[in-house]
């Protein structure tokens, strides 16, 4: 079923990120704004109603740079190196020995705010991670084919300039950074409790390396806001079967359809340069 009101708790780690950014001062991809339209994925409040419920929303049906995007024919690019600081338990050992996040359900997916100071730094331009959150199936697709699950780590910069990473997520192992998190998958709707981030989280996330995806998109909720960096991670990171099971039980088909390329350059770095900390 989709977007039901059932409060999930859920953890992951800050993203492996690489950008140069410009962007929308926008309000960041899973909050809904406090708009009197109450956008979904039903057929009534759904992908299709979202650029006719609001005037805000009309980058939603007429934008030409939209998200997500099928991931397929990218151009070869070296992509800048970034230099990601993530929670762990030696880094905030301030906060409980270990990264304290809030979650809540937000009617639309688990959305958890960052509140450790996690950042991503490119160049000499700091960005800040404000949230993530899952989508199931994947929001965006490699040759046509969907992903069990996805990932989004939403950054902005100073100015509001937005940028995405995303995660595919595969069925397989069991991902133990995740595990001790998705226990906690039944608080009250709309409630906001504290997460603790294990150490070495990010290895469960981001096993080994990885090329990276780069376009110019949007955000793949209402208002679809333009402008957005995006960088998706070329290989999936693993969920089990019970644990992408956990989730879709309470959010399924929580993704917006494949938009229309256009004449947007995708690029691909195969091995791009990231260190995280």
């Amino acid at each position: 079923m989709s977007a039901s009101r059932i409060s999930v708790v859920v953890g992951t780690l800050t993203a492996l990120f690489l950008a140069s950014c410009s962007g929308p001062e926008t309000v960041p991809e899973g909050h809904d704004e406090g708009h009197a339209a109450h956008w979904g994925y039903e057929a009534d409040n759904g992908p299709d109603a979202w650029g006719s419920m609001d005037p805000e929303w009309i980058l939603c049906a007429e934008g030409l740079e939209q998200s997500p995007i099928d991931l397929t024919n990218a151009t070869e690019i070296e992509l800048p190196g970034a230099e990601i600081h993530t929670p762990s338990k030696q880094e905030v050992g301030m906060l409980n020995q270990e990264g304290v996040i809030g979650a809540l359900d937000n009617g639309h997916t688990i959305q958890i705010n960052s509140k450790t100071g996690e950042t991503m730094t490119v160049g000499d331009r700091s960005y800040a991670l404000v949230q993530f959150h899952f989508h199931a199936p994947s929001e965006h697709t490699v040759d046509g084919e969907h992903f069990p699950m996805e990932m989004h780590f939403v950054h902005q910069a100073e100015g509001g300039a937005l940028a995405v990473v995303g995660v595919l997520i595969e069925e397989g192992a069991q991902n133990l950074g995740i595990a001790p998190l998705w226990a906690q998958l039944a608080e009250a709707p709309g409630s906001e409790t504290a997460v603790r981030i294990p150490a070495g989280f990010a290895d469960y996330i981001f096993p080994g390396d990885a090329g990276i995806y780069h376009y110019d998109g949007s955000l793949t909720t209402p208002p679809c806001s333009e402008g957005v960096k995006w960088y998706v991670r070329e290989t999936p990171t693993q969920l089990s079967k019970d644990q992408i099971a956990a989730f879709t039980a309470i959010y399924d088909n929580n993704n917006r359809p494949v938009q229309a390329r256009g004449d947007r350059t995708l690029y691909l770095d195969e091995k791009p340069t990231v260190t995280i900390y």
